[in-house]
């Protein structure tokens, strides 16, 4: 869907926006990944390819269904100076490496009998091969070369990656962060037993300016019934205060200037919205603005607003 303006009247109408990309930068960008990590649930049996130490499980999962390209689940980086092989950074829930037995740490040296020695070149090989192949990956772990076969599955939308990835885990800590407005501590510890709506946003965003009265909304009906709604940018302090000015943001508002927290919740799509219960975990997670989503959110806030 098209961006609305920030000026235009809603009128209840349904519609979802795109989200905004993200700013890319040393600090912000995204890392190489086998199927972009837009991330994220986020409890099938192992897959592993027989080897003297671990034979093959025996029954796997049956394979899914065929068609367009492949989907692993892995975040990727390039490994140090000459070294061959690509380094798995993090394996998102549920996905084909999770199930194939996958694991952070585990370095990519080949697929299908071919060397690899970068994420895009193992990201090219794994949409080649398309949704309900069969590849083989030799995996170096711990100093052995194992074998590990992976049933590849079509990638999920980024709602539902987000979602795999995050909802029914512990929310990531939010790290060091600077106040631009509000009496709030911005830290995860810090706001325990409130319900937290996490915002992702950027002065830059269009979208993030539609989405700014309904969280005023939620802030002015909810607060005072425990619900913390905090606006998280990149942008400095300055720059943040001034848009939050002009677009009359009254809920509180923090900037990661290093980046940190945006890598741990993967929102390098704005806005990107967290729901995070009174224990900490995370509820549900939204990317750009669909009014049937927030009407869903919203609903969700008022049940942990009653949960012990």
């Amino acid at each position: 869907m098209r961006t609305r303006s920030a000026s235009a009247p809603l009128l209840g109408i349904a519609f979802a926006l795109s989200a905004c990309a993200s700013a890319t930068g040393s600090t912000t960008a995204p890392p190489a990944t086998a199927e972009q990590s837009k991330a994220a649930a986020p409890t099938p049996s192992a897959v592993t390819a027989p080897s003297a130490a671990e034979p093959a499980a025996s029954a796997p999962a049956p394979a899914p269904a065929r068609g367009g390209p492949g989907w692993l689940g892995v975040e990727l980086a390039k490994r140090d100076g000459a070294e061959a092989g690509v380094l798995i950074r993090s394996v998102m829930r549920d996905s084909p490496a999770e199930h194939a037995g996958l694991a952070s740490g585990d370095v990519v040296m080949n697929i299908d009998g071919e060397n690899v020695s970068g994420p895009t070149e193992l990201r090219a090989h794994v949409m080649k091969a398309q949704a309900g192949a069969r590849v083989s990956l030799g995996v170096l772990r711990g100093g052995e070369t194992r074998l590990f076969a992976v049933d590849l599955e079509a990638a999920p939308n980024d709602d539902e990656l987000m979602r795999k990835n995050y909802v029914g885990s512990r929310a990531p800590d939010f790290g060091s962060l600077d106040t631009v407005q509000g009496s709030i501590t911005p830290s995860l510890p810090a706001l325990k037993g409130r319900v937290v709506v996490l915002e992702f946003w950027a002065s830059w965003c269009g979208v993030c300016h539609v989405m700014a009265p309904t969280l005023n909304g939620w802030h002015d009906r909810y607060s005072a019934q425990g619900v913390t709604v905090l606006g998280v940018t990149n942008d400095p302090v300055d720059v943040a205060g001034r848009t939050a000015g002009e677009l009359g943001k009254g809920y509180p508002l923090a900037t990661d200037t290093t980046g940190n927290m945006q890598r741990a919740y993967r929102a390098y799509a704005l806005p990107t919205l967290f729901v995070i219960d009174k224990q900490g975990n995370v509820r549900d997670v939204l990317i750009g603005y669909s009014t049937p989503r927030l009407r869903e959110i919203e609903a969700l806030v008022r049940k942990l607003i009653a949960e012990g």
